[in-house]
């Protein structure tokens, strides 16, 4: 679960408090007033990532209800004819690349909120200078400080948000596809979205060629169990009852929209962490 955007706003406001009757050096960082503001600005630049991944994450929700609400129109105008069909599966598939757009974005959004994260707190490292995550990580492994503390305690998740946005931005284009599966029995129907999956560690290349297309099978990403039950009485026999389509993704695979959340709910524990490291310092050098 992802923390409340009203949680991560009172974090922000009480770092913004003590920013604003914070004193100038040499009591505090703070050479002058313009940088408190220029402090302020890369926190707000952060929080403004954190939105945006926060966006991607509701966005890819959205088009994962339009999907499904798109199968079961498409399904239910090719039910058969109950009278003389007993048992009927029906299965449909397409691209659906814009959940790989979203989670490009989503990937980079987080990665971006980290690195404004770091330029915030390397104001508070003698003689660091950085464009990313990057220096502090390799600080993190030979020396502490409340601000290292914390970038060591999450540097796992960092290095893998990092080589999973690295993936998806400059090195390839995960194929996500949606569809689903309709099942009619004795006049009993169930209708099942494929799950849109993506892998659930750092993706390896896949070629992108017309040959790799045509010999593609969404259908290998995710598994596929269905189950029947059945009734019988001493006056009427046996009887169908109902029957389920449960579809999960296959080993090495996760719904989008869990990685996604999980990585968020990642995201917004470590901005907040940073944030509460901040207003402790409150304002003195490491």
């Amino acid at each position: 679960m992802t923390a409340k955007q009203s949680d991560v706003a009172e974090h922000l406001e009480a770092l913004f408090k003590n920013l604003d009757a914070a004193q100038l050096a040499p009591k505090t960082i703070l050479k002058s007033k313009a940088h408190k503001e220029h402090y302020e600005t890369y926190v707000m630049f952060a929080f403004r990532k954190l939105q945006a991944a926060r966006y991607h994450c509701a966005r890819v929700e959205a088009l994962t209800a339009i999907q499904h609400q798109e199968l079961r129109e498409l399904h239910a105008g090719a039910e058969p004819d109950k009278v003389n069909i007993t048992s009927v599966a029906m299965r449909s598939s397409k691209s659906a690349n814009e959940f790989a757009f979203e989670l490009s974005a989503f990937f980079a959004a987080i990665r971006s909120a980290i690195d404004f994260l770091a330029k915030v707190c390397a104001q508070h490292v003698n003689g660091v200078e950085l464009t990313s995550i990057k220096t502090l990580l390799r600080l993190a492994k030979g020396k502490t400080d409340p601000i290292l503390d914390v970038i060591a305690e999450d540097a796992e998740w960092i290095v893998r948000v990092r080589d999973y946005r690295d993936h998806l931005v400059h090195r390839l284009v995960i194929p996500t596809s949606s569809g689903g599966e309709t099942h009619w029995k004795y006049g009993s129907t169930v209708t099942t979205p494929y799950p849109i999956v993506v892998p659930a560690e750092t993706p390896k290349h896949i070629p992108d060629t017309r040959r790799a297309r045509d010999l593609d099978d969404p259908g290998a990403r995710f598994v596929v169990s269905t189950s029947e039950a059945f009734f019988a009485s001493s006056n009427t026999g046996r009887h169908f009852g109902k029957h389920t389509v449960e579809i999960e993704p296959a080993p090495g695979y996760i719904r989008i929209e869990d990685l996604m959340r999980r990585e968020l709910a990642a995201c917004e524990h470590f901005f907040m962490r940073i944030i509460d490291t901040l207003i402790k310092l409150d304002f003195a050098p490491v």
